[in-house]
């Protein structure tokens, strides 16, 4: 949402408005009339408060007496700038120095190799410092300064190839603009008579001049021209026979009606720029506040993106990389129980495994353990413990408690199925038995080696 304030500056009064823009729709906030020699910039200030205006930037227009529009031509050269090509032609064509001038102007014919044709508007600094300064106490900032008569036949718009000619009337004077395709591209203002004088004769002048401005277009515009639109006040009965003559000028959407002193007020507020720039602005260049950079924000934008993309990427490698782990740790937390379990029954199996390899042996040998150890109870004394007992295809390791230690090695080497039994460590004594172990290695068979 943005507030616009439109003035038109007259020369006793400065007729304003204020037009809200939402969404594409523009809506009249309200309109005044103010006293042009009375310091009207509080005054301004105060009325835009009224309205509940919050509007920085005002729209201008000035009478079309009070500037200089002419059609110029320009040498056709590649790559030249066209505005210092304007300025170095100003002293030819305006009637103040250019020094104290403002200006703008239009294209209105570029083709190659040949000469371009441009629409200057120019009027006097001291006018633009004059407005200037009035918007200043007003707490507003200008941003367009148009010619009334423009801004109105801008408004009225016109179908791509289609001509018409706009005229303002006002109580001793009309403003006529002829227009192609909604560009300007010529305007004339001329002195009427007084309405209440001479009735017919400001007819008849009025139908002159419009007549005047049909015949200086070129042959090809003049047959593009397809309505003449008549506005203002005191508009005189017209005796014409030339293209349909209209009174309304058509308004756009959501402008209710608004009196004829306030048309160039409202078609300013309601300009719009045209690629970036207005079709004519005579705020000097250097005083235009300078419209957002949208084409430099978006590159910075996507700048900014790529660096946020690229940025991103190791962060979202990196989470993805943390995700995977964490499902992974979960997936081997789930089968760790199983994991054990097997790891188990593999540990049992190889116990087995070896066990079976030990007894396989012991048949191989002819050793049976288990008379070996119904022989070991019978001959060992009744006072030693067994600890631990393993036999292998060398021999049997004992190791537990005995009264008397020394006494199981002859015991032992009695047996018909041990021999060479000693002890693999030294006996250390308890309060009352003696800690042993001691191996025996099987028995050979006679004639064996």
């Amino acid at each position: 949402m943005s507030d616009v304030v439109g003035l038109a500056l007259e020369d006793d009064r400065l007729e304003g408005m204020v037009v809200r823009r939402r969404l594409g729709r523009s809506r009249l906030l309200g309109t005044f009339t103010l006293d042009a020699n009375d310091e009207p910039g509080p005054t301004l200030g105060a009325r835009l408060r009224e309205l509940g205006s919050r509007a920085r930037y005002a729209h201008v227009a000035i009478p079309r007496r009070r500037s200089v529009v002419k059609a110029i031509e320009l040498p056709a050269v590649a790559g030249v700038d066209l505005r210092r090509m304007v300025a170095f032609e100003l002293e030819r064509h305006l009637p103040f120095s250019p020094a104290d001038a403002m200006y703008d102007f239009q294209v209105l014919v570029a083709s190659p190799r040949q000469p371009v044709r441009v629409l200057l508007e120019a009027g006097e600094r001291r006018l633009y410092d004059r407005i200037r300064q009035i918007l200043r106490d007003a707490g507003l900032v200008p941003r367009v300064m148009d010619i009334g008569i423009h801004a109105v036949a801008r408004l009225a718009g016109g179908r791509r190839g289609d001509g018409r000619v706009v005229v303002r009337v006002s109580a001793g004077e009309a403003e006529l603009a002829a227009t192609l395709s909604g560009r300007v591209v010529a305007s004339r203002a001329v002195p009427l008579p007084p309405a209440s004088a001479d009735p017919a004769g400001r007819g008849r002048t009025l139908a002159a001049e419009i007549t005047r401005t049909l015949e200086g277009l070129s042959p090809e515009h003049r047959g593009t021209i397809s309505e003449i639109t008549v506005v203002g006040t005191d508009v005189p009965r017209l005796d014409w026979r030339g293209p349909p003559l209209r009174t309304e000028l058509p308004l756009p959407p959501g402008v209710s009606s608004v009196g004829d002193v306030c048309l160039p007020a409202l078609a300013v507020a309601l300009a719009r720029p045209r690629r970036g720039a207005y079709p004519a602005n005579l705020v000097p260049e250097e005083a235009r506040p300078r419209p957002f950079p949208w084409q430099m924000a978006a590159t910075a934008a996507l700048a900014v993106l790529t660096l946020l993309l690229a940025a991103a990427r190791p962060a979202v490698t990196m989470i993805m990389d943390r995700r995977t782990l964490r499902s992974l740790d979960q997936a081997v937390a789930q089968l760790a129980p199983d994991v054990r379990r097997v790891t188990e029954l593999q540990a049992q199996v190889e116990r087995a495994r070896r066990e079976l390899q030990t007894l396989r042996g012991f048949d191989a040998q002819s050793v049976h353990v288990l008379p070996v150890l119904r022989e070991l109870t019978e001959v060992l004394p009744a006072d030693v413990w067994l600890t631990s007992f393993s036999a292998d295809k060398s021999g049997v390791e004992l190791a537990g408690f005995a009264g008397s230690a020394s006494q199981l090695i002859p015991l032992i080497e009695g047996s018909p199925t041990l021999e060479r039994a000693e002890f693999t460590s030294p006996v250390t004594k308890g309060r009352d038995k003696e800690q042993f172990r001691l191996k025996a290695a099987w028995e050979r068979p006679a004639g064996g080696r």
